[in-house]
């Protein structure tokens, strides 16, 4: 072998391959290392977490066991303890968050609930031992304190529970408890949802809240009676639609009560609250003549109703009342609303003769025809938003995606016809049915008769160039039971066509939904 050969070093290939087997090997221990380092100092916070959350317990326990209440918290005190406190150490910060409840304890009986079920869950140590009472009067028996130490990031880093009792034995209670329960629109719980008690009548005022839990349940007892219904509870949840209770007006009995407490009894609410978007309405004003409308005034009002009685249709959304707040239509006749609980609406007023106006004209409501939905006319929906299953179909306005949209065909003719619904809307023409089709509409300017060959208003529906008129009677004007034979119509929407008092109102076609909806 030669002196050259013996000699030889790497060729360029092993070289390149020995470097990157040592880049590699540096970069997993360098990545190891951080790791470590990383490990190190997330174990040296959650040491200084965990010492900050046990004073804080040792701190609480040393409390009277009547001043343990947190500000916002579920237990009414007067002169609450903060809920939360931030501490800085070693340039972290570090925020000890405080909750404290109150427990009911199947020991001496469990509280009057609503269900079997609730009692079961929310009564703790369930089936109370034998001999006791019923129902224990004062359900409070003993606080729970929970405390949680976070870092800026929100990151947990430490928690505890301690269970705190009185010193003296339990006595006759005084005060009441409230269970609120908050379901959405399908009727199932909704967890992590604030609920407010308030009752500013009381002195001192009472200002509590809790979250509810994995069953939509908030309790509160201990609270103060009060034999007026003067406890108000607002609901609130991030994407979904905020509830307030309110009290009776008269007779009218609301649909969400405000609650009284009496001494040693349970008051039940339910509330329910809805997943909404901010994007909810598109209106678009137009005359009977196709016309846009600009600076229309638009009266709206709907969503969750105050009131039980079928007959009153006052409502938590009205932007006339108390005050005027209505959206004004820019020059191609559109406008839009916000923040509208998912529910029914109606426009232009009861009767859509008041409430939509240009300066001091008004213009009274021929039709409001819906783009979207389950109903052409009058009441129309704006729809819940479900974050996980987007709606099908939106409505684009200002750059912006609405939920409904919905176009209002306006006259400043009074004696013009005008129709608001239209019962039912849907017809099949599939087993004969069509051959008879029975409905009813109401609006105003309909004269008519008991007599169908003598009624003033014609009532038609237009499909694919084929007329199919109507046999009505009615004496109020307003009011019309009339019959019609489709039959030969085809699947899909019919325009909605009345004449009355020498004027024709012709409902528009796709894409709006048209007038009548017939199916297979």
């Amino acid at each position: 072998m030669n002196r050259a050969a013996k000699e030889s070093g790497f060729s360029l290939v092993e070289l390149t391959v020995t470097i990157s087997i040592f880049a590699i090997a540096g970069l997993s221990l360098f990545g190891l290392f951080t790791s470590l380092v990383r490990s190190t100092i997330i174990a040296k916070r959650q040491a200084v977490a965990s010492t900050l959350a046990t004073n804080q317990m040792e701190y609480l326990k040393s409390l009277p066991y009547d001043s343990l209440a947190v500000a916002g918290g579920s237990i009414y005190n007067p002169t609450p303890l903060p809920a939360s406190a931030q501490k800085t150490i070693n340039g972290v910060r570090y925020t000890i968050a405080t909750s404290i409840n109150y427990v009911d304890d199947a020991y001496d009986g469990c509280a009057s609930y609503p269900t079997q079920q609730l009692k079961e869950l929310y009564c703790r140590n369930y089936p109370p031992p034998n001999g006791q009472p019923v129902t224990d009067q004062n359900p409070q028996d003993y606080k729970i304190i929970h405390v949680t130490v976070t870092d800026k990031t929100g990151a947990k880093l430490a928690q505890g529970d301690t269970q705190v009792s009185s010193r003296v034995a339990e006595t006759a209670s005084t005060t009441g408890a409230l269970f609120v329960t908050v379901i959405d629109s399908n009727g199932n719980p909704v967890a992590g949802a604030s609920v407010q008690v308030n009752n500013t009548t009381l002195t001192p005022t009472i200002a509590v809240s809790d979250s509810s839990d994995s069953n939509g349940v908030s309790i509160f007892y201990g609270l103060p009676p009060d034999s007026g219904t003067d406890y108000h509870i607002t609901v609130s949840k991030s994407g979904y639609s905020t509830l307030t209770s309110i009290v009776a007006s008269g007779t009218l009995q609301p649909t969400y009560p405000s609650q009284k407490i009496l001494s040693q009894q349970s008051s039940y609410a339910t509330m329910v609250i809805k997943q909404q978007g901010a994007n909810s309405l598109v209106l678009e004003a137009v005359t009977t003549a196709g016309a846009t409308v600009p600076n229309l005034k638009a009266y709206v009002k709907g969503g969750y109703k105050k009131y039980t009685s079928t007959s009153n249709t006052a409502y938590y959304y009205d932007n006339m009342t108390p005050s005027d707040i209505r959206p004004t239509t820019d020059a191609s006749g559109l406008a839009s609303i916000q923040n509208l609980v998912p529910g029914d609406y109606i426009y232009c007023g009861d009767a859509g003769a008041t409430g939509c106006t240009v300066g001091s004209t008004t213009y009274y409501l021929a039709a409001a025809v819906a783009y979207s939905g389950d109903n052409a006319l009058l009441p129309i929906s704006v729809p819940p938003l479900d974050p996980s299953a987007p709606p099908a179909t939106t409505f684009s306005y200002n750059s912006l995606s609405f939920l409904q949209k919905v176009r209002l065909i306006l006259t400043t003719n009074a004696s013009f016809p005008r129709v608001r619904t239209l019962t039912p809307s849907d017809v099949s023409i599939g087993g004969g049915t069509a051959h008879h089709f029975p409905f009813t509409i109401t609006g105003a300017n309909l004269p008519c008769s008991n007599n169908q060959n003598a009624c003033g208003t014609t009532v038609r529906f237009l499909q694919n160039g084929n007329t199919y008129t109507a046999n009505c009677t009615g004496t109020t004007g307003t009011d019309l039971s009339c019959w019609v034979d489709v039959s030969g119509a085809q699947a899909g929407s019919a325009q909605l066509e009345i004449v009355a008092n020498g004027y024709t109102l012709t409902l528009p076609g796709s894409p709006l939904l048209g007038g009548l909806d017939v199916t297979p």
